[in-house]
């Protein structure tokens, strides 16, 4: 009876340790998702900055930041604000 409460207790937090990393991964939850969207995958941390830079003075977002992609393997570009969100003028 005991093995199985305990049993029961280790699988909730395991549970919990899931949810709360998963949720701290990503970088639009643990900023608040203030309008933060994926703009594209980089191999390098420099080659995510010079996208992001390039993007800003382009006025194709107001912000940017490079951030670890979910593996290991390459950095994720997210955006905010720009001409994309204000859909398109008409003249």
């Amino acid at each position: 009876m005991r093995l199985s409460r305990i049993r029961a207790t280790t699988a909730l937090g395991l549970l919990a340790g899931t949810v709360m990393w998963t949720a701290s991964a990503s970088p639009a939850t643990a900023s608040g998702g203030a309008g933060w969207r994926e703009e594209g995958h980089f191999d390098t941390q420099g080659a995510c900055r010079k996208a992001g830079q390039s993007g800003v003075e382009r006025s194709k977002w107001d912000e940017y930041k490079c951030r670890p992609g979910r593996s290991a393997s390459y950095v994720t570009l997210w955006v905010r604000g720009g001409a994309r969100l204000t859909g398109p003028t008409v003249g």
